[in-house]
């Protein structure tokens, strides 16, 4: 039997089990609280399983794993161990957060500050920067699914846009139910991949040693070649101290004001529940990390050149589906879909309720009615699932980068607001936030031209978060100087 009966065949089995899963999650959802937070009655598991999920995306195994495979173990400092600085500091601040009564984080500003105009606003930042993040998972499932079927890669986009559809309308607990599953086949695949590519090395110890000798270019798409010793340093190639340092900035602080992580927090059924939950995925996701990076490890030392010009996140597709090739190749690759799945579909639900909530049923609240809210959401999640497929058809080179600089976005018109009511409650005012949301529009406005256009060295988000924090504190102490 050829590659692609056996791909399909998995892929069939994937297909009905998500079909089964799904049917039960479009009844209900009568109200806003339930179609996009289940009422806050989300127990330890389920908030674990989606919180995870959401987590561990395209950009985590293709692009993170791809890099790897070229530089080492340099990209580790460039986005994970930023990634887990951000998770620590929402730990810190999950309980205070949980106190909020709001189903999406911008509107923890108008409950906080009384401004439904800066609701609004927050939620068209975050449409554009979720539509824009969701290309990365739309690009991910394409690329799998192009490798698996022999399609066109548009085709193959057309594939993940019905299944984000289908996993997505039924709201929060069509999510819930779907993250667990993806969840759970990650796991169990990456965890058959990483010690199998490890064992033909003969064992973690040989492979490192094997690893550190490795030099040359590993294929002709690369621009500079791996150094000797170089798999095992940090601060090699691209990934220099002051990328990596500045990228926690964008990664970081981006994750650890994300509301696609705080709003399953704030679904969850206690406080207790909220705070075990970013604990224990840690937990998992240490683990999910350490068997990426010593597959990518492996891989190189298997496969030191692969002789066609790729992309870094081609890399891991490739490998799998030719030079390492066997009976796992299939399963893993229904994970990597599951796991672009699991994150697309939190992040369009973010979408929806920016749209339905955030904008509609702030700004129009006397005739909003609870029903149209939800009616509104469920025809976002379409158009905002369209507009992403199109621009997938033309989607960024580099996801891991293009990845930290939309949570750098997040970070500076987040991050500042966010941290500033939960540390200092009481010294943030109106005329604050305000300050540091226009401080940081501005100053995105004017960093990241500079930094695509490579004036600016350094990532915008190192700088763009302590202005609009700096204007935060400044003008919230006006204010109260002027009270």
């Amino acid at each position: 039997m050829g590659k692609t009966a056996i791909y399909l065949g998995f892929f069939c089995i994937y297909s009905v089990i998500l079909l089964i899963m799904g049917k039960g999650s479009f009844g209900g959802n009568s109200t806003p609280e339930e179609y996009f937070i289940c009422e806050r009655k989300v127990g330890l598991r389920e908030c674990v399983c989606t919180f995870t999920g959401t987590w561990i995306s395209a950009i985590t195994i293709l692009s993170l794993t791809g890099s790897v495979y070229e530089e080492g173990i340099s990209p580790l400092l460039y986005s994970v161990v930023p990634w887990f600085l951000g998770a620590f500091f929402l730990a810190l601040v999950t309980k205070y957060l949980y106190r909020s009564k709001a189903i999406t984080v911008p509107e923890m500003i108008r409950l906080n500050f009384g401004s439904g105009t800066l609701q609004a606003a927050a939620g068209f930042s975050l449409i554009i920067v979720y539509i824009n993040y969701l290309v990365t998972q739309y690009k991910g499932f394409g690329m799998v699914a192009s490798e698996m079927f022999d399609i066109p890669y548009p085709a193959a986009v057309g594939m993940v846009y019905l299944f984000i559809m289908y996993t997505t309308i039924g709201g929060y607990r069509s999510v819930l139910r779907t993250d667990m599953l993806n969840l759970i086949l990650l796991t169990v695949s990456l965890s058959v991949v990483c010690f199998s590519c490890v064992s033909q090395c003969g064992g973690f110890r040989e492979m490192y040693g094997k690893a550190a000798m490795v030099s040359g270019m590993a294929h002709p798409g690369m621009q500079i070649p791996t150094g000797p010793g170089q798999m095992m340093r940090f601060f090699q190639g691209r990934f220099t101290p002051l990328t990596c340092f500045s990228m926690f900035w964008g990664w970081g602080l981006g994750l650890a004001a994300n509301p696609q992580y705080i709003v399953r927090l704030l679904s969850a059924k206690d406080s207790r529940t909220a705070q075990r939950t970013v604990l224990i995925s840690i937990g998992i996701l240490i683990y999910v990390y350490f068997l990426l990076v010593n597959t990518g490890l492996a891989m190189r030392v298997l496969v030191p050149v692969i002789p066609e010009r790729l992309t870094t996140d081609g890399i891991f597709i490739r490998l799998i589906n030719h030079e390492l090739y066997g009976p796992w190749s299939g399963f893993f690759f229904l994970s990597v879909i599951g796991a672009c799945i699991s994150t697309a579909n939190s992040q369009l639900l973010m979408v929806a309720s920016a749209v339905s909530c955030d904008i509609y049923g702030n700004l129009g609240r006397r005739r909003t009615t609870p029903r149209k809210v939800v009616m509104l959401g469920r025809l976002t999640v379409v158009a905002g699932g369209t507009l992403a497929m199109l621009l997938t058809l033309n989607p960024p080179e580099f996801i891991l980068s293009f990845g930290g600089d939309l949570w750098g976005i997040v970070a500076i018109l987040l991050f500042p607001p966010l941290y500033a009511s939960v540390l200092f409650p009481g010294r943030i005012t109106l005329g604050g936030i305000r300050a540091a949301l226009i401080t940081g529009s501005v100053m995105i406005m004017l960093l990241y031209p500079l930094y695509y256009t490579d004036h600016l060295k350094l990532h915008p988000a190192m700088l763009g978060v302590p202005a609009a924090g700096a204007a935060l504190f400044l003008f919230s102490a006006r204010e109260r100087r002027g009270l």
